[in-house]
């Protein structure tokens, strides 16, 4: 790995309409496949399929720190509040884990096929590996043409404490994988997020149907069903009221998290939604989609707030900052938009 000290920085202002102020910050290369908003709001880390991390000043779109990996970063997501991690994947399958602040690496391990996504659990006393791996001679036999797999790690020793593999030929979309599953790594993000409590985890890229797994129980509880096509990314709401999911079929969903009932289908997009995120008061979900847009709903009412322009590229990743002062969003063109929610939102 190599350490850039880049000072250097290219931030433009854009008015795209007197409600749109859009902070435009440039310096990633290649699709921006992840952002994360530090836990005090100040600072927001993107990583690129170059391998490029690099930390800005979010009230100024200055960069801070630049570190060049040499590979393809996947997803990068901070450690709640007193911890002081961050941790990221990359698709040749290392996960990495840095002290936020000094960025000084503490550990650094390989799942050997392709990582895709890590969270840290609402505790931060575990943390989840989204990965892939290739079918053995025996999977082949039985159809399998990728295994899908989270490994839920203790944090404070980094050790596996748990497997879930989630290729299953018993359900349905156990068969939908085909020889052009991996038309583009980006297409098939495979995520995995923690409720609220961290009583349940779920995880995204199985298909139309989406795992929870029970760590009360020891096993996986009845699938959420609804989406007619492949599930890309699912997030849980800080109140632990609601779960959002993102899929292929061009729709986000919304599921009450007590009952496993959809509550709420947002169309609108008109191509693949990639990612998801509430807004820290679980009022607002924002989604991210090839359809070059970020659109901002409201959670209770069902309704379109704003739709959030200017990537003229697919759009992969979007987050809210923890305070719910700005929102940003990455994609194919090689840059992170922001703006500030009180120019966007009532």
């Amino acid at each position: 790995m190599k350490f850039i000290s880049i000072f250097l920085f290219f931030v433009i202002f854009v008015s795209l309409s007197p409600a749109q102020e859009t902070i435009v910050i440039l310096g990633n290369k290649g699709n921006v496949n992840s952002i994360a908003f530090s836990p005090d709001s100040q600072t927001i880390v993107s990583g690129d399929e170059k391998g490029n991390l690099i930390f800005w000043d979010a009230s100024t779109g200055s960069k801070i720190y630049s570190l060049e990996t040499g590979n393809n970063i996947t997803s990068v997501n901070y450690s709640p509040p007193g911890l002081g991690l961050l941790i990221y994947t990359s698709f040749n399958g290392e996960v990495t884990i840095m002290k936020a602040d000094s960025r000084e690496i503490i550990k650094n391990f390989s799942k050997k096929d392709n990582a895709y996504y890590a969270v840290f659990s609402p505790d931060g006393k575990q943390f989840a590996v989204a990965f892939t791996r290739e079918p053995t001679e025996k999977d082949k036999d039985k159809g399998i043409r990728i295994n899908y797999f989270v490994d839920i790690h203790e944090t404070a020793k980094f050790e596996r404490t748990k497997t879930l593999r989630l290729t299953n030929l018993k359900d349905s979309d156990g068969e939908l994988f085909g020889s052009e599953l991996f038309e583009s790594y980006r297409f098939n993000s495979f995520n995995c997020d923690f409720t609220s409590t961290g009583t349940y985890i779920a995880t995204g890229s199985m298909g139309k149907n989406i795992p929870i797994y029970s760590f009360e129980y020891n096993k996986f509880a009845p699938q959420y069903k609804g989406h007619s096509s492949r599930v890309f990314f699912v997030t849980f709401s800080n109140d632990g009221n609601y779960m959002a999911s993102a899929s292929k079929d061009e729709t986000a969903k919304i599921w009450n998290v007590g009952s496993g009932n959809t509550i709420l289908t947002l169309n609108g997009h008109t191509n693949d939604i990639n990612s998801a995120a509430f807004s820290p008061d679980s009022k607002y979900l924002a989604t991210a989609s090839d359809d070059e847009t970020v659109k901002i709903w409201e959670v209770k009412t069902t309704k379109l707030l704003t739709t959030l322009t200017g990537f003229n590229s697919d759009v992969i990743t979007v987050k809210f900052s923890p305070d719910g002062k700005y929102i940003a969003a990455g994609g194919s063109n090689e840059k992170v938009l922001m703006w500030e929610t009180s120019k966007i939102l009532p």
